[in-house]
């Protein structure tokens, strides 16, 4: 497991603070809709590997290679332990096999 800068530590609690003063004012990460559920479904994918999902340009960037380059997986791993995010389903669903 790569360890992680103090600039992604840093980043991680930011990330988390943002997240939980979001979900603090009414967002539900679990929601049908919503930005804490766009979050959480990028961070967990990312977590797994994925690259988190399209950015919604017209250049066919994705959101791990626009705003996370070169950022290892276990970043995202951390942020998904602190909110409490399971991010195994993005495994099983990649096909890999996960356990603990």
């Amino acid at each position: 497991m790569p360890k992680l800068s103090v600039q992604q530590l840093d980043r991680i609690d930011y990330l988390v603070t943002q997240y939980q003063a979001e979900i603090e004012k009414g967002e539900d990460p679990y929601a049908k809709y919503g930005q804490m559920k766009d979050c959480r479904i990028h961070h967990t994918r990312m977590a797994a590997g994925g690259d988190g999902g399209p950015t919604g340009y017209d250049d066919g960037s994705t959101i791990r290679q626009t705003y996370y380059p070169n950022t290892p997986n276990v970043f995202f791993q951390r942020i998904c332990e602190r909110m409490r995010w399971d991010w195994s389903d993005e495994l099983k669903l990649a096909g890999w096999r996960y356990s603990c």
